[in-house]
């Protein structure tokens, strides 16, 4: 420990320090010179790169300009024009409002500053290194802003060995900027890295025509709308269906009044919404924007402004759930296939047709077969699909029946288009609702065993196990015994039910939506949905997609994969040259 007395540190170590918090990467460096721009009310921004921003980045503006006091002003710390009273830090509303962003750049940077207000002709340059202003003059300039930074951290050597390759840095440049336009679809953004066009996005009269020109106007014509309102909180935005799901986090960009952020409970509470509908490795796309009054957000949590704190923040990931739950539901979640020659399909949904069908009610009634005694079994020990109980449903949304195909795919059709069903994801789904809403009415009937069974468990899963003792007792299982790792099985089967939980489902977080629960529900549900390859009768199939048609996600099974797949027949008339 030092025996030196307290003592002020100098401004440009200060500075230095300041940079540190803030100046992480080339790509900090553009947040903060692009945010600048965004609050100066510009319409076009430039960005350019020289050696993924290590040798140069430059972000010229058109916005208001600065004066040459307010330019001399900008380069010290904790100056600015975006705060005025400490009331303005309870409800900030602009992106960047902390002082020591641009005189932490010019720290650690030979930098330069070029800016005119709207409305004259000629502007302020000064240039400097280090933090020191070495140069001022007044020359001809037009309205807006240019700064350069160039060789990022020349006088701190150290921090340039925690830089990554180029193309980890341009890449991260790239995704930031990404985020950016997307929250400011009405301005223009131009990149380039070397000379070289790096990203391009125009003002986009809407969210999805921004999307078409960052990701693709085909990818962004298969986005769902997202909408939803509460109060003075709403979200809204565009989400893609399951099947484009992606193996990473990167095309999650959550945008909190105009401010791209990284939140943990957010991301995590988008994929509990799809949770069901995708594999564990596999990531929503989503571009959700969040509107709220400014003071129920804090972003003066880190100085990078990249995290956010909310006042609310378990309405605010309640309405975030229920909006993405309700645009995975829409029709339209179902893709369109190509025609047969590669014609691109309709981007119409099932029950977007007239096309409906109905059976008079007593018909055969599937129920899960969980147990089920012998008499209940067909030949060769496949459990039966069908039970006498009489029932009334609505039409569906598929058409009517044609036939089977393999003896694992319903065929059926409206005028308009074709479906091919998988019968086992098909009704493994409806099982799968069929046993939410029983358990919503009650614990789940159970049978007790003749001969309750030991259970012998891991080391560390005991005490998970203990831990869902309730809902599993909810599930029909009652569990007794305890003794170290070991546990008595009293009730229900099978045992591999258990046994598959602990291994698969992580430990559920109190007041969100259960991921053991579901995880045991689809596992029963597949074990009694009929199998491929089973002979089913036109009645058992209508049956099957009436009832997949009035379930609240039909397009996909508990475990997220496809149910149906479509065929237009528009495109397969044009195909073959028919016109009627």
């Amino acid at each position: 420990m030092s025996g030196s007395r307290i003592r002020r540190l100098p401004d440009h170590l200060v500075n230095k320090i300041a940079a540190g918090e803030v100046v992480e990467r080339p790509a900090s460096v553009v947040k903060e010179l692009v945010e600048n721009a965004l609050d100066a009310l510009c319409t076009q921004v430039t960005v350019d790169l020289r050696d993924a921003g290590r040798a140069l980045i430059r972000v010229t503006d058109d916005g208001v300009g600065m004066s040459s006091d307010e330019v001399d002003l900008a380069l010290l710390r904790h100056a600015t024009s975006k705060l005025a009273t400490d009331a303005d830090l309870d409800a900030i509303t602009t992106l960047g409002f902390r002082g020591e962003a641009l005189p932490a750049i010019c720290a650690v940077t030979r930098f330069s500053v070029l800016s005119c207000p709207r409305g004259a002709d000629t502007g302020t340059l000064v240039r400097g290194e280090g933090g020191t202003v070495s140069e001022k003059l007044l020359v001809a300039a037009p309205a807006g802003t240019t700064v350069e930074a160039q060789d990022l951290f020349f006088n701190t050597p150290a921090r340039l060995k925690f830089m990554k390759s180029a193309q980890s840095e341009v890449a991260a440049a790239l995704r930031l900027l990404e985020a950016i336009a997307l929250a400011h679809q009405d301005v223009h953004f131009r990149v380039s890295h070397n000379g070289r066009p790096a990203l391009g996005a125009p003002r986009a009269r809407s969210l999805r025509d921004r999307i078409g020109a960052l990701w693709g106007f085909e990818r962004a014509g298969k986005l769902l709308e997202v909408e939803r309102k509460d109060g003075p909180l709403a979200v809204s935005g565009l989400i893609a269906p399951p099947q484009l799901a992606r193996g990473n986090r990167d095309e999650i960009v959550l945008i909190v009044n105009g401010r791209p952020v990284r939140d943990t409970q957010l991301s995590q509470t988008l994929i509990e919404a799809y949770r069901p509908l995708l594999a564990r490795d596999q990531f929503p796309v989503a571009v959700l924007h969040l509107e709220l009054p400014p003071q129920e957000v804090d972003v003066n949590v880190h100085p990078t402004k990249a995290w956010v704190r909310f006042r609310s923040a378990r309405q605010i990931q309640e309405i975030l759930y229920r909006a993405v739950q309700d645009a995975l539901r829409q029709a339209q979640v179902v893709q369109t296939q190509r025609g047969l020659g590669g014609l691109a399909g309709r981007g119409d949904a099932p029950g977007d047709t007239t096309g409906t069908f109905s059976i008079e009610s007593g018909g055969p009634e599937m129920a899960p077969a969980l147990p089920q005694s012998a008499d209940d079994r067909a030949p060769g020990g496949q459990t039966l699909l069908f039970h006498e109980v009489p029932a009334q449903f609505s039409a569906a949304n598929f058409g009517a029946v044609i036939g089977q195909l393999q003896d694992t795919f319903i065929v059926s059709a409206t005028d308009d288009e074709i479906f091919f069903l998988d019968q086992h994801v098909a009704h493994e789904r409806v099982l799968f609702e069929r046993l939410l809403a029983d358990l919503d009415a009650g614990p789940l009937a159970s049978q007790e065993l003749l001969f309750p069974q030991p259970l012998e468990l891991g080391a560390g899963q005991a005490a998970l196990v203990q831990e869902w003792t309730e809902t599993l007792e909810g599930l029909g299982f009652r569990l007794e015994g305890w003794s170290g790792s070991t546990v008595v099985l009293r009730a229900q089967e099978p045992r591999r039910l258990i046994e598959a939980l602990v291994e698969d489902v992580d430990r559920p977080r109190k007041g969100e939506p259960q991921p053991l629960l579901h995880r045991a529900l689809s596992f029963v549900a597949c074990h009694a949905a009929i199998k491929a390859h089973a002979p089913l009768q036109r009645e058992e199939m209508t049956r099957l997609i009436a009832d997949l048609a009035v379930t609240k996600t039909p397009y996909f099974c508990p475990h997220g994969r496809p149910i149906v797949s479509r065929l237009s027949l528009r495109d397969i008339k044009r195909e073959l040259g028919r016109t009627w």
